[in-house]
């Protein structure tokens, strides 16, 4: 049996935390849970969030338009996690974009290259992901 160098219901108690903050507009918790740099990875560009602030900045506009469409609450749910290393798992996420009813008004998937630190995880890299 081999250990495991993360624990499942911390990984997500970490991607909760990550839904909490989306749904209530927590720039600063979100940038927290950000490496930094981080880098988000899309079909025609990368970017790079060099800073909290920078971070703070990008993610303002999304959860302005999470807003926008009445989304209050973001939930999470492990598809799948592969160790690469030690301290590093990939991990694909389907997220439930909730409505202030409780129901789901839309979802999307997305994989991160995330790094376990001392008490908790960092989003290394963002890979939004086509359904």
């Amino acid at each position: 049996m081999t250990s495991t160098p993360y624990d499942h219901d911390d990984l997500l108690a970490f991607l909760v935390g990550h839904g909490v903050a989306l749904g209530t507009g927590d720039l600063d918790a979100l940038a927290d849970g950000l490496a930094q740099p981080a880098v988000i990875v899309e079909a025609d560009r990368s970017v790079v969030v060099p800073d909290a602030e920078a971070a703070r900045a990008g993610l303002g506009g999304m959860l302005g338009s999470y807003r926008e469409q009445g989304l209050v609450a973001a939930v999470p749910e492990i598809k799948a996690v592969e160790q690469v290393g030690d301290a590093l798992l990939w991990v694909d996420v389907r997220w439930s974009l909730k409505d202030e009813n409780a129901s789901e008004a839309a979802a999307y998937r997305a994989r991160y290259l995330v790094r376990r630190g001392r008490d908790t995880f960092e989003l290394c890299v963002v890979v939004p992901v086509e359904e």
